[in-house]
Formats: structure tokens, sequence, C-alpha cells
């Protein structure tokens, strides 16, 4: 009986950090911008939460939390949803096959997503677009700050995440 209750709690925790996160990406009052670099909190959030949890837990909340995010942003076409959900099962099959689950793993992992999901959205949302000469700035002057700022705040994270899955596996 106390197993439940303490996922219970666990659970309530889990969603609290996703929203709190949710709301710092599509909050304008609490902007955490410094020049050009935006950070997008769930990629690195995606990663630690990834890293500690199943495999059908990652494809469901990645999908969830990429369904979140385009109902905030109002026109990445469900690119959040694909992509969410595909880096909460990629980051789960490497971190149980390739590296171990320890800060520096999910660090790398949280920088290579990170650097990942701004070229991808850049190739599919600016280079065919505008043409790739024109839309070059975007990924040098936004994407590559904004995935190294992201990737700071998996540090923050990955400890939360370890310190919920000891208090899970009790």
């Amino acid at each position: 009986m106390m197993a439940k209750k303490g996922h219970f709690w666990i659970f309530l925790v889990n969603i609290a950090v996703f929203l709190l996160c949710i709301a710092l990406s599509g909050t304008v009052a609490m902007d955490l911008s410094i020049k050009n670099a935006t950070p997008l909190i769930l990629l690195p959030l995606i990663t630690a939460f990834s890293v500690f949890y199943p495999l059908g837990t990652n494809a469901v909340v990645g999908l969830l939390t990429g369904a979140a995010l385009d109902s905030i942003s109002g026109n990445s076409y469900c690119f959040n949803t694909i992509f969410f959900m595909l880096a909460g099962v990629v980051i789960y099959l490497i971190a149980n096959n390739l590296f171990n689950k320890n800060l520096w793993a999910v660090t790398v992992m949280s920088g290579i997503i990170s650097v990942s999901y701004y070229f991808i959205y850049w190739i599919v949302f600016n280079a065919f677009g505008r043409g790739i000469g024109n839309s070059l700035i975007y990924i040098l002057e936004y994407g590559l700050p904004s995935a190294v700022y992201s990737t700071v705040f998996a540090i923050p994270l990955y400890y939360l995440y370890r310190h919920i899955n000891k208090v899970r596996n009790k």
C-alpha cells in the first residue's frame, strides 16, 4: 500500500515539473533569454526523464509534452509532438544500451538532442522556405546558442530525476 501511495506523489511531482517547464517555455512574463539564446527547457527535461523511466512511458510523455508545446507555439504543425516522442524513445534506447545513467551522459545526450532539435527545425521551417543562405543566420545566431543554453538545464534536472528514481525504487 505504501508503494502505491509513494508512486502517486511521484506522479504528481512529475506533472508539476512538466507543467512548470511548459509554463516557462510559453510565458513571456518569465523570459529566460540571454541576448539571442532562448532555452527550451523541455529538451533537457525529456532527456533527464527518459533516462530513468521505461520506454512506453517515455513515448507517451514525449507525445504529451510535444503536443503541449505545439498548442502554445501555434506554427509548428505537430513538429514538436513528433520530435519529443521520438526523442524520448531514442534517449531511452541510447541510455540503456550505450551510456551509463550518469550526469555526463545526460548532459551529452541533452546537448545532442538540443542541437538536433534546432537543426531539424531549421531544415523543416527555414532552409527550404527561405533558402539556405538567407536562413543560415537562424541556426548560427539563435539555434546553436539556444541549444547550449538549454543543455545547461540538464544538470539540475538530472539530479532531480535521479532523486525521484531513488525514491521510486525504494
